[in-house]
C-alpha cells in the first residue's frame, strides 16, 4: 500500500529542484542535512527497496562511522516522525534496508515520467499541440537542478539521470515545436540553454535549424562555428554527420521549407467548424546582401588591358565550381595616385553580378596618417555586413577570421581590400573556399601573397597618352576638347599620364567654363609655379601638390586656415569637437566648415561629425602650413588639441574608473569641453579614439610638450580593458622621455608604474626593474599614491613568482600605507591582495577576513568590479575550509557582479567563474562545472591571455572525478 491509498494522506515529496516536503500544501521542516540525504536516497528509488549499504554511502560518503548503521536506523525514525509515519506505512523496513511507499501524485519526478509518457501518446496519435501542451506541463514541475545542494556524491548519479530526462524533454518538445513551424519560440528557449550544455549537439542542431527557418542564416552559421570549435578544443573531434549536413544545407541555402501550423485537435473536432487555411507567417527578413563599393567614377577611361587580365581571373559560374579550386586573389600595385582604387572599384562594379552573394569593400589605411586598420577591425564590418549581429561577432583575431570563413564558405563574394601595406594584414581576410575572389591594392608589390598565396601580381601604370586625352575629354566634353585640341594635348603632357592630376587639371575647366584649358596649361608652364615639376617627369608627388592648390586657392581664409591646421592633427581621423580645438574656433563653426571642405573634395566623411585625409592631401596641408604659419602657429595649435585630447580623457576616465586614484587630478580644461553622459559613452568615446589618444601622445613627446604626455599616460588605463598591452607599453615608453624631462620623479615613477603593470600583465622579466624603481622614487617623494600602487604590483608580481613571503610583504606594506588614505579604495585593493595571498598559503580564514574587509569597502565605494573580486577570493576561502555551499553563495554573486564589469573580465569574471566551478564540481554538478570552467577559458583567450587559458583547459581535461564520485574524469 502506497501512501496515496490513505483517504487523509496529503504528502507529498519534491525532488526536481531542492528535495522539498509538503503536508496539506505547507512546508515540512526536514532536520539535519543528513537526514535530508537519506530521504533524497529513498525517493529516488521510490516503491523499490533501497540496500543499507547504498544508504550509508548516500548519508556518509566512503568514509562512514562505526556507528553508521545505528544512525541511519535512528534517521529513518526521525524521518517518519517528522512525516507522521507512526505506522511505519510511508517508509517500510525490508530485509536488506528501506522503501518508501509512493504513488504519483505524490512524488513530482514519478509524475514527469507520467507527463512525458501521455505526451508521446499524444505525439504518436498526430496531436502534437496537446503533447506540446504537456510536456510543458511535465517541465512545469521544475524548481531547479535535481536534488540541488544536499552535497551527496551517492546521489549525484541520480540526479543526473532526473537532469538529463528534464533535457530530454526539452529537446523533445523543441522538436515538435520544429515539426508545427513554432521556430522563433524554440529560438527563445534554446537561446539560454544551449550555452549551459555547449558540447550537446542535440539542442545545438535545433537553435540551428530554428534561426535558420527564421531567416537568420547568419546567426545560425555562427551557432554552428561556436559548437565546432568547442568539439575541437574540448573532444578533439568535429560535429557529427547529421549536424555537418544541415551546415552544408544551409550554406548552400537549401533550408528546409516551413510546415504549416497543424490545427488543433480541439478545434478540428467542433461540429460545424470550418477551418481556415493555415496560415504561415512572414518569413523574418533574411539579413540583405552587402553591397560595399563605393560609387564607380562615371568617366573612368582605359585601362583595357588591366580590365582584360582581372575578367580572366574570375571564377567560374555556378556548376563549373570545382570544389579543389583556391581562392582567387589579385593584387593591384602601383604609385600613389595612379588610379589603383578607381580601377578596382570600377571593375568590381562591371562584375558584382557575378558574386550573388555580396560584394565587401575596405580601407585598410596601409599608407596615411595613424595606424593602418588591423585585419580585427575589418573582420569586424565584414562579419556585421555578412549578418553577424555585433554583440554576435566573437573577441580575437583567430576566431573572427575563422567565422569569417564560415560564413563566406559555399557563397560567391567579391572581396575589395584597398590600400594594404603588407601582405600580414590582408591574410586573415582571406576566405578558404573557392566561389569568392579578392582584389588587393597597394603601394608594395605583396610579394608574400605573391609567393604564399599563389596571387596574380598586376602592376598599374600612368595612362598612355591616348588613354589620358580621353579622360579629359571625358571630363571636360568632347565640344570643348574639339575646340581646344592644342591645350588638351599639352595640358595631357604636362600632367604626365598621372590620372589624380589630369582629373583636378581637366575638373577645374569643367568647373569653371570662363577659364580656359590653355589658361590652365599656361599655369602649369609657368617657371615659378612648382607644377613645373610636372615637364620634367619628376616625382608625381609633386605635380600632384601644385593640382591641389586649384581647390585650395577657392577657399575662404577660415576655411583655409582649418584645412592647414588639420595637417598638425596626429591620427588617422578628426571629430568635430577636436578640429575646433586645433583651431581655436566654436564646435558649431567648425562642423559647418569640415562640411564645406568634405563638398570640396578636400577631405571625407567617416562618420557623423568625423572626417579624414586622403593621405595625398594632407601631406599637402601639412606643407601648407609649414610655408605659411609661423612656429608660434604650429605650437599653439597642438597644445590645443593635446589640451582638449588631455582633458577629455581625465573626464572619460573618471567616469569610467570613478574610484581610481591618478596623479593628474586637474588637467587644464579647453575652451570648449566635451562632456561625457555617462560611463558607457565615456567608454565609446576612448575606445572610439583610442588611435588618436595614442598618436596624441607620441606628438606631444616628439614636439617636447612634455606635460600634455605625462597627463595623458595618467589617462590611458582603458587601454588595458581593450587588451591593447603593447598599445600601453609603447606609449608608457614614449612618455618615459617626457617624465623624466620634467625633472619630477612622481612623473617618472607613474610612467613606470603604467609600464610596469603592463609587462607584468603579459608576464614579461623587464616588469621588476620598472616596478621597483617605480617604487623608490614615489618613497622618495613620500607620494602615498604611487608607493601604494608600487607596492601592489610588485606584490602581484612577487605572488605570480611563487616568492610569497616577498608578496606578503609589499601587500602589508601597501595596507599600512592606504588605511586612511583617499576613498578606501587602495585598502579595499590591499585587503583584496592580502586575502589572496592568504589562500594560497593555505590561511583560510585569514583569507575570509581579508576578503570580507575588501568586499565592503569595494561596496561601499561602489567598485562593483573590485567587489567581484573580493568576492571571489572569500568563495576560495570557504573552499579551502571544505564549506562548498558557502563557497557557491558568494561565488556566484562575484559572478553576477563580474558580468556587469565593462572590459576586465580576465580579473573580474573569470577568477569567480573558476572558483565557483570547483566548488560546483566538488558537489558533483560536473556538467555546470565544466561549463563554468570553459566560460573563464574563453574568456582568457579573448584576451590574449594564453597561458592563463591553456593551464584552464588542461585542468578541464585532467580535472579529477569529484569526491567520493564514480563519475567519470572530464576528458
Amino acid at each position: 500500500m502506497t501512501v496515496c491509498e490513505e483517504e487523509d494522506a496529503r504528502v507529498e515529496f519534491q525532488v526536481l529542484g531542492p528535495l522539498q516536503v509538503l503536508a496539506d500544501g505547507n512546508r515540512v521542516p526536514l532536520p539535519g542535512a543528513r537526514r535530508q540525504r537519506l530521504l533524497a536516497g529513498l525517493l529516488t528509488a521510490a516503491n523499490s527497496p533501497v540496500p543499507m549499504a547504498r544508504l550509508i554511502e548516500t548519508v556518509f560518503g566512503d568514509e562512514p562511522p562505526g556507528t553508521a548503521v545505528k544512525q541511519v536506523q535512528n534517521s529513518v525514525s526521525v524521518l517518519r516522525e517528522h512525516l507522521n509515519d507512526s505506522e511505519h506505512r510511508l517508509i517500510v523496513t525490508e530485509e536488506s534496508g528501506y522503501r518508501i511507499c509512493v504513488c504519483e501524485s505524490a512524488l513530482d519526478s514519478l509524475r514527469f515520467t507520467t507527463k512525458i509518457a501521455d505526451s508521446r501518446r499524444h505525439a504518436a496519435e498526430g496531436d502534437l499541440y496537446r503533447a506540446i501542451d504537456m510536456i510543458g506541463s511535465a517541465l512545469g514541475l521544475w524548481r531547479g537542478p535535481a536534488l540541488d545542494g544536499l552535497g551527496s556524491t551517492a546521489l549525484s548519479g541520480p540526479a543526473a539521470r532526473l537532469d538529463e530526462q528534464r533535457l530530454g524533454a526539452l529537446e523533445l518538445r523543441a522538436r515538435w515545436r520544429l515539426e508545427l513551424g513554432q521556430h522563433q519560440d524554440v529560438v527563445d528557449e534554446l537561446t539560454d540553454l544551449v550555452p549551459a550544455h555547449p558540447l550537446r549537439e542535440a539542442l545545438h542542431a535545433q537553435l540551428i535549424t530554428a534561426l535558420d527557418r527564421c531567416g537568420r542564416r547568419a546567426e545560425a552559421l555562427h551557432a554552428f562555428h561556436r559548437l565546432s570549435t568547442s568539439l575541437v578544443q574540448e573532444l578533439g573531434v568535429g560535429p557529427g554527420a547529421g549536424l555537418q549536413r544541415l551546415h552544408e544545407q544551409i550554406l548552400a541555402g537549401h533550408s528546409q521549407p516551413r510546415r504549416p501550423p497543424h490545427p488543433r485537435r480541439d478545434e478540428a473536432t467542433k461540429p460545424g467548424t470550418t477551418l481556415p487555411a493555415p496560415r504561415v507567417g512572414p518569413a523574418a527578413p533574411a539579413s540583405p546582401t552587402p553591397r560595399q563599393l563605393p560609387h564607380a567614377i562615371r568617366d573612368f577611361t582605359g585601362r583595357t588591358g588591366h580590365l582584360a587580365a582581372l575578367d580572366a581571373l574570375l571564377p567560374p559560374d555556378g556548376d563549373e565550381l570545382r570544389s579543389g579550386q583556391a581562392v582567387v586573389i589579385s593584387a593591384l600595385d602601383g604609385s600613389g595616385g595612379v588610379g589603383k582604387t578607381t580601377l578596382a572599384v570600377h571593375w568590381a562594379h562591371r562584375v558584382q553580378h557575378r558574386f550573388p552573394d555580396g560584394t565587401l569593400h575596405t580601407d585598410l589605411r596601409g599608407y596615411g596618417p595613424g595606424r593602418p586598420a588591423t585585419p580585427a577591425e575589418v573582420l569586424d564590418d565584414f562579419l556585421v555586413a555578412l549578418g553577424v549581429p555585433p554583440t554576435a561577432v566573437p573577441a580575437g583575431t583567430g576566431a573572427r577570421s575563422g567565422l569569417y570563413r564560415t560564413m563566406a564558405a559555399g557563397r560567391r563574394i567579391l572581396i575589395v581590400l584597398d590600400n594594404a601595406n603588407s601582405a600580414e594584414q590582408v591574410r586573415a581576410l582571406l576566405p578558404g573556399t573557392p566561389g569568392c575572389m579578392v582584389l588587393v591594392t597597394s603601394r608594395d608589390s605583396l610579394s608574400g601573397l605573391i609567393v604564399t598565396e599563389a596571387a596574380h601580381r598586376l602592376t598599374v601604370d600612368v595612362l598612355s597618352r591616348t588613354e589620358a586625352t580621353a579622360l579629359v575629354v571625358g571630363i571636360i566634353g568632347p565640344h570643348r576638347a574639339a575646340a581646344e585640341s592644342a591645350a588638351v594635348d599639352d595640358l595631357v603632357g604636362l600632367c604626365a599620364g598621372l590620372p589624380l592630376a589630369l582629373r583636378i587639371a581637366a575638373g577645374r575647366a569643367a568647373a569653371h567654363p570662363n577659364i580656359t584649358v590653355a589658361d590652365i596649361v599656361a599655369e602649369l608652364s609657368d617657371e615659378d609655379s612648382a607644377l613645373d615639376a610636372l615637364s620634367r617627369n619628376q616625382d608625381p608627388r609633386a605635380a600632384v601638390r601644385t593640382v591641389f592648390a586649384w581647390s585650395y586657392d577657392q577657399l575662404t581664409p577660415t576655411q583655409a586656415r582649418l584645412f592647414r591646421h588639420l595637417g598638425l592633427h596626429p591620427g588617422p581621423d578628426i571629430s568635430t569637437p577636436a578640429a575646433a580645438a586645433l583651431t581655436d574656433l566654436a564646435p558649431r563653426e567648425v562642423r559647418s566648415l569640415l562640411s564645406e571642405l568634405a563638398d570640396a573634395h578636400l577631405i571625407e566623411p567617416v562618420t557623423h561629425d568625423r572626417y579624414r585625409f586622403h593621405d595625398l592631401l594632407r601631406a599637402y596641408a601639412a606643407e601648407l602650413t609649414h610655408h605659411r604659419d609661423t612656429e608660434r602657429d604650429h605650437q599653439r595649435a597642438r597644445e590645443a588639441v593635446l589640451t582638449w585630447y588631455t582633458h577629455t580623457a581625465h573626464t572619460a576616465d573618471r567616469q569610467v574608473y570613478p574610484t581610481c586614484t591618478r596623479l593628474t587630478t586637474n588637467p587644464a580644461a579647453p575652451p570648449h569641453p566635451y562632456p561625457h553622459a555617462d560611463r558607457d559613452r565615456a567608454w565609446e568615446w576612448l575606445t572610439t579614439e583610442r588611435a588618436n589618444l595614442v598618436a596624441a601622445l607620441h606628438q606631444a613627446v616628439d614636439h617636447r610638450l612634455d606635460q600634455h604626455a605625462v597627463q595623458l599616460i595618467d589617462a590611458l588605463g582603458f587601454l588595458v580593458l581593450t587588451g591593447a598591452w603593447e598599445d600601453r607599453i609603447t606609449t608608457a615608453t614614449a612618455a618615459l622621455q617626457a617624465a623624466r624631462r620634467t625633472g619630477r620623479p612622481e612623473q617618472e615613477a607613474n610612467v613606470l608604474l603604467a609600464r610596469g603593470e603592463a609587462l607584468a600583465h603579459l608576464r614579461r622579466p623587464e616588469a621588476e626593474p620598472d616596478l621597483t624603481r617605480a617604487a623608490a622614487l614615489a618613497q622618495d617623494t613620500a607620494n602615498i599614491h604611487l608607493q601604494i600602487a608600487a607596492r601592489t604590483e610588485l606584490g602581484q608580481i612577487t605572488r605570480r613568482q611563487n616568492r610569497l613571503t616577498e608578496a606578503l610583504r609589499h601587500f602589508e606594506d601597501a595596507l599600512a600605507l592606504s588605511r586612511g588614505f583617499g576613498s578606501g579604495r587602495w585598502e579595499a585593493v590591499a585587503e583584496g591582495n592580502l586575502a589572496d595571498l592568504h589562500a594560497d598559503l593555505g590561511n583560510h580564514h585569514r583569507a575570509i577576513e581579508h576578503g570580507t574587509r575588501s568586499a565592503g569597502l569595494r561596496h561601499a565605494i561602489g567598485d562593483t568590479d573590485g567587489e567581484a573580486c573580493a568576492l571571489a577570493t572569500v568563495a576560495r576561502g570557504w573552499q579551502g575550509t571544505g564549506d562548498h555551499q558557502t563557497a557557491l553563495t558568494h561565488a556566484r554573486r562575484a559572478v553576477d557582479l563580474g558580468r556587469t564589469s565593462i572590459g576586465s573580465h580576465d580579473e573580474t569574471l573569470a577568477p569567480p567563474l573558476t572558483i565557483l566551478a570547483t566548488s560546483l564540481h566538488h558537489l558533483g554538478h560536473v556538467t555546470e562545472a565544466l561549463a563554468y570552467w570553459r566560460e573563464a577559458a574563453q574568456i582568457y583567450t579573448d584576451k590574449g591571455l594564453d597561458a592563463d587559458a591553456n593551464a584552464l583547459y588542461h585542468h578541464i581535461r585532467t580535472a579529477p572525478p569529484p569526491p567520493n564520485s564514480s563519475l567519470p574524469a572530464p576528458r
